[in-house]
């Protein structure tokens, strides 16, 4: 590959296309092995259920009988429940008075055949801590109750039952659950409530029933995770490739943050691992990471300078999650009011939604007033997860006027999979995020390439310029070498014999690199070409007017000298660093008059050195690439080597600048006697 081809990753929808559906194949299968039977669906009183056969899981969500307070003897089937009261579950229990409930037990009575086996029961989606007892035996989770029942599962828990304690037929099944913590913190229904399940089958039918719901109710999780992780490998490798765009490295610090909390809470969920006072500190660190590296992002694509109110917001989004966190970690297994709650809720909102809505209307506002497409592009992601940031608030704030009954949303109305809006937002957030990169790579590519065809352009003419820059010189004994740090260079020089027999050679620097500085030594090699005057004061001064006249911006130091055949020179300097005159074993510096570097000021006269060189003798001029020439140490080569330095051939002291550690274009002449 050229050096003027700089490598671009190539990434292609096929590709992206082609991942997913490897995905799709892998969990497949689960599908496939968890197509059960039906559900049977009894009518249902709580004092008497009569199953005829379990030929199929039996459905017990609906009725149940329920009495608050916690005494282990609501345990025992012979307990008289006859005045508990019954409820149906597809009413969330603030329709029965219990909006906040505390410890709450459910009981019913089901009668299957006698001697049945291999029987487990299977509860979905309750909210808060439960236990199960089936004939006063404590049949799951044997885990003692976390501190407030904060934990509200959406994964299968499955109690099986041994054979001996259904072989009778008559089964009591009691529900203790501990639910007040939960109910003051969320604000949803609690307990068995609308899209709980409880069924009541064969074990394996219902290990199928699990693998289902778990390839249902998570397949839109991996989808998601691996939308993520396929963007943090584009990241990372767009961050190695160009190294000089630092907004992808802030990119890989996002994704990587948020694939760290959704491994995070798919391990927890899967795990069913309850909440502790410290749980939920990483994911609180990581989504603080999330914010900060995310607003650093958009700051560098929309090319904003990093000034004091963005640091100042930045620290005040960082310390609000932080009190936050603080807030929730001090009142763990505590009943905190659900005001105290919700302002807290509300002061994160408040802080969190200007950004998330304002940024991608700023980026509208950008892309309006500077044609800035990356703003454009980059407005779409940011909408996405703003309008549904708006949404969920809006939602809150009902909840909060008692307009809607909880404040989360139902899933997406998809027949074979459980996906939640969120998901669907964190999906169109992905994709659209996918597109800004392919979009906004493919537009670096082609100008990059564009780039890069200009400046093998520019190195073309440079170098044809700079071939002609020595012509014959007879008397003379002339040694020229280039090497300029990059693929154009902003050093330049030119020797010309004059009609007398004499020559003249100048040597100069220009400020800046690359593109630019290639143009500007273009424009110095054509004005110098015209030059008449054999004076290097004159020569100095009329190039210093030619730069300011075209409106050059930056300076160019030079060094120009005028050499007879007789050994006679005169020496002008315009900033350059000074010639160095040489004999077979010493070598000293010429002294040169303070003068300012071209193109700065008009009217600049320049002081004359004369002096004589003898036969053996050399006259050396050099670019200041060869004393700055710095090792990986960091220690520059320095102008006290340059007597001893000088002492060799063009190219040896070209050649041990660079291999010392170049970092700048390398410039070396040398003139003397025939």
């Amino acid at each position: 590959m050229k050096p003027s081809e700089p490598f671009v990753p190539r990434f292609s929808f096929q590709t992206l296309l082609g991942l997913l559906l490897c995905l799709t194949a892998i969990l497949y299968p689960a599908l496939a092995k968890a197509q059960v039977a039906g559900v049977h669906h009894p009518s249902l009183d709580p004092h008497h259920i009569q199953v005829e056969s379990l030929s199929h899981p039996v459905d017990l969500t609906s009725a149940w009988l329920i009495q608050e307070g916690d005494d282990p003897r609501f345990a025992d089937p012979s307990l008289d429940d006859s005045h508990w009261r019954s409820i149906d579950t597809a009413h969330p229990l603030a329709d029965y008075g219990l909006a906040h409930p505390g410890f709450l037990w459910y009981r019913v009575h089901v009668h299957i055949p006698p001697n049945s086996h291999d029987l487990a029961i299977l509860l979905r989606g309750f909210s808060g801590s439960e236990q199960i007892f089936v004939n006063g035996v404590l049949t799951g989770p044997s885990r003692p109750f976390p501190p407030g029942g904060v934990v509200s599962t959406n994964f299968d828990l499955r109690a099986t039952l041994p054979d001996t304690l259904v072989a009778s037929g008559d089964l009591t099944i009691a529900i203790r659950a501990d639910m007040l913590r939960l109910a003051a913190v969320t604000g949803n229904s609690v307990g068995l409530r609308p899209g709980s399940l409880l069924l009541l089958g064969d074990a394996s039918t219902l290990a199928d029933t699990t693998t289902l719901h778990v390839f249902r109710n998570y397949t839109s999780n991996l989808v998601n995770l691996s939308l993520t992780v396929i963007l943090l490998l584009i990241a990372v490798a767009l961050a190695i490739a160009l190294r000089t765009e630092r907004e992808y490295l802030a990119l890989c610090i996002y994704l990587s943050a948020s694939i760290l909390i959704t491994a995070i809470e798919l391990y927890r969920s899967s795990r069913e691992v309850d909440s502790t006072r410290w749980s939920h500190v990483p994911n609180a660190i990581l989504g603080i990471i999330i914010v900060l590296a995310g607003i650093e992002f958009a700051r560098r694509i929309l090319h904003l300078p990093r000034v004091g109110w963005i640091v100042a917001y930045e620290w005040t989004i960082a310390g609000v999650l932080a009190l936050s966190q603080c807030a929730s970690t001090i009142a763990f297994g505590t009943t905190p009011l659900q005001t105290l709650v919700f302002l807290q809720t509300g002061i994160v909102i408040l802080v969190y939604a200007p950004l998330l809505l304002g940024l991608p209307l700023f980026a509208l506002w950008i892309w309006r007033r500077d044609r800035n497409f990356d703003a454009l592009l980059l407005s779409i992601p940011l909408l996405i997860r703003g309008l549904f940031l708006y949404i969920e608030v809006f939602a809150f704030v009902l909840y909060l006027l008692h307009l809607r009954q909880a404040t989360g949303f139902a899933l997406v109305p998809l027949k074979n999979f459980e996906v939640g809006w969120d998901e669907v937002a964190d999906a169109l957030f992905s994709l659209a995020l996918l597109l800004f990169l392919i979009l906004r790579t493919v537009r670096l590519a082609r100008a990059r390439a564009e780039l890069a065809a200009e400046i093998e352009a520019a190195k073309t003419v440079q170098q044809l310029l700079l071939a002609r820059a020595s012509q014959p010189t007879p008397g003379f004994q002339v040694e020229s070498v280039y090497l300029p740090a990059s693929e154009v260079g902003g050093d330049f020089f030119l020797v010309s014999p004059t009609s007398d027999g004499s020559l003249v050679a100048i040597l100069g620097d220009v400020s800046g690199k690359g593109l630019l500085a290639a143009m500007r030594v273009s424009m110095i090699l054509g004005v110098l070409r015209r030059e008449s005057s054999r004076h290097p004061a004159t020569i100095l001064a009329n190039l210093n007017e030619a730069l300011l006249t075209q409106g050059a911006t930056g300076f160019t130091t030079a060094c120009c000298l005028h050499l007879t055949q007789s050994g006679h020179f005169t020496i002008a300097n315009a900033g350059h660093i000074s010639p160095y005159l040489t004999g077979k074993s010493a070598s000293q510096e010429l002294p040169a008059s303070p003068a300012l570097p071209l193109g700065l000021a008009a009217a600049q006269t320049y002081d004359l050195l004369k002096g004589e060189i003898l036969p053996g003798q050399r006259l050396i001029l050099m670019s200041d690439g060869v004393p700055e020439a710095r090792a990986k140490s960091g220690e520059l080569y320095g102008f006290d080597r340059l007597p001893t330095l000088t002492l060799l051939p063009a190219h040896d002291i070209a050649d041990v600048a660079k291999r010392f550690g170049q970092e700048d274009d390398i410039t070396v002449l040398t003139l003397a006697l025939a």
